[in-house]
């Protein structure tokens, strides 16, 4: 779900405010079910089992049956036009994505533990030149 606001104000329409709000269900993902050593057999049958390390393996549980934590998020702008003339502007853009800086959750490593998120708070300048 998404809300969009816009507001325009000043001289002439000049300035402009602009906010986003996203909010989002969770995401589906396959949960672990525990972690297996896989065994690696370099040499056929005559590999060494005892002597050997293998690979950590997931036991993965049923597709898709979990799920993430929902999200949210604000982003908001502001922007100055300035008019030279007829045919010629300047805009100018100040905003924020993910203003409050919320933790919404990607995805979690599977070996080992670690969360990784979605966008921190991003600042961001732009300018727009028309002629």
């Amino acid at each position: 779900m998404n809300l969009v606001s816009s507001y325009k104000f000043g001289k002439k329409d000049a300035w402009q405010v602009n906010a986003r709000w996203n909010f989002g269900s969770p995401f589906p993902f396959t949960q672990s079910q525990g972690y297996f050593e896989s065994m690696l057999f370099p040499n056929g049958a005559g590999t060494d089992i005892l002597t050997q390390n293998g690979d950590i393996s997931t036991y993965y549980g049923q597709l898709n049956n979990g799920r993430l934590s929902y999200f949210h998020r604000l982003d908001i702008s502001v922007q100055r036009t300035f008019t030279f003339s007829k045919n010629t502007t300047l805009e100018v853009t100040a905003g924020a994505t993910n203003v409050y800086n919320r933790d919404n959750i990607f995805y979690v490593n599977r070996m080992t533990g670690v969360r990784i998120y979605q966008l921190p708070i991003i600042p961001s300048l732009g300018l727009n030149f028309s002629f």
